[in-house]
């Protein structure tokens, strides 16, 4: 058994990932969830922008972090889905296109789009081009924002799946080889009727008794879902390297 941090954007992303690590380690590992906190109201919020702030308080005192607690954290799994890169302008202040912004280095990038005003008068225009293609594109530009470009291979993966986790869940019950394209899985294809594939569907929320449905199909289909999807595969190499040194 292994220990293992996971800090992700909500609770239904925490779900999905231990059940795959527990999958590809082949054993019941010990989880303690960093990020998001239990309750919302927490220091950091949730979402893209919780993990964020987390890596920033954090980053370069992980390994304290992971020894003072017992038993120790053996690796951390930090996860944000790669619409994040796709869609806000604020992870892209640091971007050639955000050159002309008069706010650049005076705000927060955080705190830049608060309000309808400050997100109007953005001058980024997306896509963003300083990230080549789509997925390989949000995955490095994801990647280097969490880090913030140091190292951290001995005892972090970094997990960006593309458009969203539920792209892997599209690869897995459809085989659907475009599955990282695909904008907002959730909206324009789970979600759309009251069941996925005979899984109850309630409504527009994210329920976590359905991502532990979800969950339980994505390591039934992990070949499928890893062979479709590049993320799925980078988080597979991953886990499977830093297991192996523990």
């Amino acid at each position: 058994m292994k220990t293992i941090g996971i800090v992700c954007e909500g609770p239904t992303d925490f779900i999905v990932i231990k059940c795959i690590i527990d999958m590809l380690t082949g054993e019941e590992n010990l989880y303690r969830k960093l990020q998001p906190e239990e309750t919302l109201a927490g220091r950091n919020g949730n979402g893209w922008k919780g993990v964020v702030k987390w890596c920033r308080d954090n980053w370069d005192g992980r390994e304290r972090l992971m020894h003072q607690v017992q038993p120790e954290i053996d690796f951390l799994v930090i996860h944000m889905d790669g619409d994040v890169s796709r869609k806000e302008k604020v992870v892209h202040c640091e971007c050639a296109s955000s050159a002309d912004c008069d706010r650049r280095g005076t705000v927060d990038p955080l705190d830049c789009d608060k309000t309808p005003e400050s997100r109007a008068a953005c001058p980024i225009q997306l896509p963003c081009m300083d990230h080549g293609a789509p997925i390989g594109g949000y995955i490095n530009h994801l990647t280097h924002l969490i880090s913030e470009g140091k190292p951290y291979r001995d005892d972090v993966c970094i997990v960006i799946p593309c458009d969203s986790i539920e792209a892997w869940i599209v690869a897995a019950y459809d085989k659907n080889g475009d599955a990282e394209k695909i904008e907002n899985p959730w909206e324009t294809i789970i979600s759309r009727r009251k069941t996925y594939h005979e899984i109850r569907v309630r409504g527009s929320s994210k329920n976590q008794r359905t991502f532990s449905d979800f969950a339980d199909a994505v390591c039934e289909n992990w070949s499928d879902v890893t062979r479709i999807c590049e993320s799925a595969y980078n988080f597979e190499q991953d886990i499977l390297r830093l297991a192996a040194q523990v």
